[in-house]
């Protein structure tokens, strides 16, 4: 075979058709589903406000890389709007407001719905999560500055009456069936009815009864979940469907093993068998079994390859070029210390934080991969801790803001330990690890300030002009500043670093990992990649050495990489050069180290990549 078969996620690969509780959120749901999975990559298919219930897809593994081909798919609902007042958020979460005219009757919604059929304009609920101008409407609205929203237009296939009950003149409920085309507010249709007739109307009951091709009648609850769980891997296993249902309507192209192998190394092809699809269409690319391997287009008589689930097998040639490479590397630069020789505390939350510690300037965020713009960062603090007469201090997180907020966190840039020993590195002297949690997530920045403030002297803050933190990360540089004026605090706003007029950032960092340039991503981050894993047994195998990775970590494309490995770092301890040469195997799993003598490895090890 001319491929190895299919690229791993971590965990396992398919769609769980989950039927949503009232209550929680789409996001509490991924989180959910992750844990009781064991699979890092763990995203839904459209997200469900937490009062509603109803089908969530739910994306395990490689199913996490087909998301954006259901965004767009077709909705069911079962809606109850109840008419005689108004909410400011649509629904029966916010204030209700008693309307002022008479509320309407079974015929009248009747002979009103058909408006509402076909092609309409709607206007966004004031509180939903459209951006405009950089900012959420939700946000601006739970300020009592709703924004203007313009109305957009969507698609109402079917819009039926399947029960009215009229025993409350002044308060009677409509339920309804919609089915819709994405982008539809539920919501806003409960709205626009109300102000139809003028005596206000919301949203009471929401049910999603389909999401494209999946059914609430199909779905699985909650219980039958944990049950799968409980009772092994392969019984949850078992609750998946496979990561192509639902793609049906996207043409096939049938690839020779060749062309498949090809195709997984990126090469645009020729097929033999040309696919019934219009130019410049998206295609699935399948095997001689009709296995899902990949999603391109087709242009110009070529499949062009844009999202491959199988990985090429590394050819004999490229196992010696790598291995040449391998045996004449250097070893990694030194690192290079800010203020060698200070010490450097670590706290675990600013809970832990004392009044012995001194004055405190800080810098606040995750600093993964500590790339070359957080050390301009950081060195403005020690430059501000300086002139305030302070000591420099950082407040990172033990995991990624997004893994709570959105469900699943970027992959690391950087070992949690090895960020420990940059940080100080780079001069901070005191480096708080805070726990993030769904708690965290909704404290407000006043009270998190106050939570450091009650425990240190707090100096001020260094931030960059798009930073900010706390809940809705309402707390940025101008709200810092004008918080600081009144508690005796400062704010140092330090522009963002550019390289060649582009800002370094840690997710531009990891695309370029991603597409295989390592030189670029070298360059950002200041020094070359790395990655810290476990050593799987056995430890001493003459095929190579397998690293197991604990938490997602970004790695470069499939194929074979000139490495230097070495002893992981660790907070407490001198940061040891990488300097045992190798050749690193990068596949779908994982990395696997060959062309090296492996006797008695220590059960960590960290590998850099060399460009």
């Amino acid at each position: 075979m001319s491929y190895s078969g299919r690229a791993r996620e971590g965990g396992m690969d398919g769609i769980l058709v989950l039927a949503k509780p009232a209550g929680p959120t789409s996001h509490d749901m991924v989180g959910l589903i992750r844990r009781l999975s064991g699979t890092r990559r763990v995203g839904h298919g459209g997200t469900l406000d937490p009062f509603a219930s109803g089908v969530l897809p739910v994306f395990l593994g490689l199913g996490t890389r087909i998301v954006e081909y259901h965004m767009g798919d077709d909705k069911a609902y079962r809606a109850t709007v109840c008419f005689g007042a108004s909410s400011p958020t649509d629904d029966r979460d916010g204030e209700l407001v008693p309307g002022d005219g008479p509320a309407p009757t079974r015929e009248a919604v009747l002979e009103a719905l058909a408006s509402f059929r076909g092609s309409i304009e709607q206007r966004p609920p004031a509180f939903s999560a459209l951006k405009v101008g950089g900012r959420r409407a939700y946000q601006m609205a739970r300020q009592g500055q709703p924004l203007e929203l313009a109305p957009r237009l969507v698609k109402i296939n079917r819009l039926e009456l399947m029960e009215w009950d009229g025993s409350d003149p002044d308060r009677p409920t409509a339920i309804l069936d919609v089915e819709c085309g994405a982008g539809t507010y539920i919501r806003s249709l409960a709205r626009d009815l109300g102000e139809r007739f003028g005596c206000g109307a919301y949203l009471g009951v929401l049910t999603r009864t389909r999401s494209g091709p999946f059914r609430l009648d199909a779905a699985h609850d909650l219980d039958a979940v944990r049950a799968a769980a409980a009772a092994g891997p392969a019984a949850l296993a078992g609750l998946l469907l496979p990561i192509d249902v639902g793609l049906e309507s996207i043409p096939a192209a049938a690839l020779s093993e060749d062309e498949v192998a090809a195709t997984a190394r990126g090469q645009q092809i020729k097929p033999a068998q040309r696919p019934h699809a219009e130019q410049g269409a998206r295609v699935r690319l399948v095997d001689a079994n009709q296995a899902l391997v990949g999603i391109g287009s087709w242009r110009a008589g070529r499949i062009v390859p844009e999202k491959m689930f199988v990985v090429p097998a590394p050819s004999a040639v490229q196992k010696d070029v790598a291995a040449s490479q391998s045996r004449s590397l250097p070893g990694e630069p030194r690192l290079q210390y800010a203020r060698a020789g200070l010490p450097h505390e670590v706290v675990p939350g600013v809970d832990e934080l004392r009044p012995e510690m001194g004055r405190l300037y800080v810098a606040v965020g995750v600093f993964d991969g500590l790339h070359r713009g957080h050390l301009y960062l950081l060195r403005e603090l020690r430059h501000a801790a300086a002139r305030a007469n302070a000591r420099p201090a950082v407040i990172t997180f033990d995991a990624h803001p997004e893994e709570v907020v959105l469900g699943l966190a970027p992959a690391l840039l950087c070992d949690p330990d090895e960020r420990l020993v940059r940080l100080a590195a780079a001069g901070a002297e005191v480096t708080v690890v805070q726990h993030f949690d769904h708690s965290l997530r909704i404290t407000t920045y006043e009270e998190f300030v106050a939570r450091i403030r009650g425990r240190v002297d707090l100096a001020g803050f260094v931030m960059t002009p798009n930073a900010a933190f706390g809940y809705e990360r309402q707390g940025t540089p101008e709200a810092l500043a004008a918080l600081g004026k009144e508690a005796g605090f400062e704010v140092t706003v330090v522009h963002s670093l550019l390289l060649d007029g582009e800002e370094v950032r840690s997710s531009e960092i990891r695309r370029r990992v991603a597409a295989g340039d390592l030189a670029a991503a070298q360059r950002m981050l200041g020094r070359p990649l790395s990655v810290t894993g476990g050593v799987e047994e056995p430890r001493g195998s003459r095929d190579g050495v397998r690293i197991r990775f604990d938490l997602p970590v970004v790695l470069p494309p499939p194929g074979l990489y000139s490495v230097l490995v070495g002893a992981p770092w660790q907070a407490d301890a001198p940061a040891l050069r990488a300097d045992r040469a190798a050749t690193g195997l990068v596949d779908g799993d994982g990395l696997t180290l060959e062309d090296g003598t492996w006797e008695e490895l220590p059960e960590r090890l960290r590998v850099v990549f060399a460009t």
